[in-house]
């Protein structure tokens, strides 16, 4: 045998090795992967540095970014909290399980919930054997018959370690600054330790840091087992509030105070994940779940060039910043446009895993492809685009948006029709109502409308927001017949698996509330702070 051919046939023997070296790496990081979901509230797609702030810092969000892939048109399924965290659990539109109401999101009163036969990614998961936790915002229901039953908490939807819950969300009522209110509404400000009122009502400061502290005690307690793990933050809903530590941290103010101090937790937890070698056997997943509330000054984020925000389904209302990193498994830098929905996190995650779909209709989609970067990926630091796969596997996918009942929009192929609008503040209210302080003066605005608010188009508006991702300029439906007929065609078949039954009269509706369920640790004072280690007994 020539030593050339010999050379050969040894290159093509280290190249075997090295490939199959390869999937042996990806078969173990493949086999159970841990699951780190992150999620902001209100954050918007213009908010981070990664994204094209020009005056946010950047910070290990950031840097999730630039370790793996990021999407540029990832959707909410709602532009309120409630219904698309409803959405993203399930995967599944909240129209389809009545979630629907007058108030379009849960409050204090209320006495239902999302639905306990409805499937979550907990539940899934920790019937394939992972440890399932969260910490942060909740707001998909808390009591059902008494102000202690606990019915709709986090234990009994999946999460098997619930740690520190803020069961609502913070809003003005929750100020703790003196800013918009003098003190703080105490039966809608609490904090939950599992299923247990521990803090009421909130002391914002370590807050923080609690999460983070929880979150860390949860890996290292899973650390030789499959986790799922959701923080859910607090950032960036109004009312600001910082840890001293990030006070004036942010050249761009108050808010981008809180997003560096939402930013510090990631890297807190990130870091520990390294610290238990456990980079590259999970996948980390950071999302906002809707876009920002506009209109309350400097208190509100921002939509970059899209149109609108929190309140409206317009791309600024439900295109959100997403972010994934499987340290061996996603190459870094990476940048996708396909689009995404929040609600395909449930199908990917569980064939992820090997588990069963529920025998239900899914909105969502299994998006493994995407996760493992065979679609439509820009390499940011060659700026290569793989136009071969995109032209092969680029998918007509369809994402349906409700406001209760009403169809809003639908986004097909390169284009987005909106059948019903929600109105949008203009450019001199929003000055007229925020004065020097920056404080609101009106603090309900536009992004308080119901759902039954909602302006219909006599001509539905249509936009090509691959070109005009603003919505600027619509379209001539009669230049576009045969994008007409698919849309008329996909909506058909769509609403041929909705309920009958779609009135709007549903689970966040104002009849379902009650003050008996207003959630109180101490009768009738509803003051309370168990956070604190009780002092040892004298010997």
């Amino acid at each position: 045998m020539s030593c050339s051919k010999e050379l050969q046939q040894s290159n093509i023997m280290t190249c075997c090795h090295v490939v199959v070296i390869f999937f042996l790496m990806i078969s173990r990081s493949l086999a159970s992967p841990n699951i780190l979901l992150f999620v902001a509230d209100d954050m918007g797609y213009g908010d981070l540095s990664i994204y094209g702030h020009p005056t946010q810092e950047m910070g290990p969000i950031d840097q999730l970014a630039l370790q793996g892939l990021k999407f540029t048109s990832w959707y909410a399924a709602h532009t309120f909290c409630s219904p698309s965290r409803a959405a993203m659990l399930t995967g599944r539109l909240p129209v389809r399980y009545n979630f629907v109401g007058g108030y379009t999101v849960l409050i204090h009163k209320h006495y239902l919930g999302l639905p306990l036969e409805e499937y979550t990614i907990a539940e899934a998961l920790r019937d394939q054997g992972y440890a399932t936790g969260i910490v942060g915002k909740w707001h998909l229901g808390v009591n059902a018959h008494t102000d202690t039953d606990g019915s709709f908490l986090p234990h009994n939807q999946g999460f098997s370690h619930p740690a520190t819950i803020l069961p609502y969300t913070l809003f003005y009522d929750c100020d703790t600054t003196g800013v918009h209110r003098h003190q703080q509404n105490r039966n809608r400000c609490m904090i939950y330790r599992n299923s247990t009122i521990v803090q009421q009502p909130i002391k914002q400061g370590k807050l923080t840091a609690t999460l983070v502290e929880d979150a860390k005690a949860f890996l290292y307690d899973h650390k030789d087992e499959p986790f799922f793990f959701l923080f859910s933050f607090p950032q960036v809903h109004t009312p600001m509030f910082n840890d001293v530590r990030f006070n004036k941290s942010s050249k761009r103010g108050e808010y981008g105070d809180q997003i560096n101090e939402m930013s510090w937790a990631v890297g807190e937890v990130m870091a520990t994940l390294s610290t238990l070698a456990l980079d590259e056997k999970t996948l980390v997943i950071f999302l906002s779940d809707h876009g920002p509330h506009r209109e309350i000054c400097k208190e509100g984020g921002s939509s970059g060039i899209f149109k609108g925000g929190k309140g409206n389904f317009y791309e600024g209302g439900v295109r959100v910043p997403a972010i994934m990193r499987w340290t061996g498994v996603i190459p870094p830098g990476r940048v996708s446009s396909q689009v995404v929905s929040s609600m395909d996190l449930l199908p990917s995650l569980v064939s992820l895993v090997g588990g069963q779909l529920p025998n239900v209709h899914l909105d969502g989609e299994n998006m493994l492809d995407k996760i493992f970067g065979k679609l439509e990926l820009t390499d940011v630091n060659s700026g290569h685009f793989h136009k071969k796969d995109h032209d092969a596997l680029k998918r007509d996918r369809a994402l349906f948006f409700y406001c209760d009942n009403h169809l809003m929009a639908i986004r097909y192929k390169s284009f987005k029709v909106h059948f019903r609008t929600h109105p949008l503040a203009s450019e001199e209210f929003i000055l007229k109502n925020c004065p020097v302080a920056g404080v609101p003066i009106d603090t309900e605005l536009h992004v308080e409308h119901y759902c039954n608010k909602t302006i219909q188009q006599e001509v539905p508006l249509l936009f090509n927001v691959e070109e005009d991702p603003g919505e600027m300029f619509a379209l001539d439906w009669e230049d576009y017949q045969d994008i007409s007929n698919e849309i008329q065609d996909i909506l058909r078949k769509h609403q041929e698996t909705l309920p009958e039954d779609l009135d709007g009269h549903g689970i966040t509706s104002f009849d379902n509330t009650d003050m008996f369920v207003l959630p109180c640790c101490n009768k009738p004072y509803c003051i309370c702070d168990f956070t604190s280690e009780p002092p040892c007994p004298a010997s």
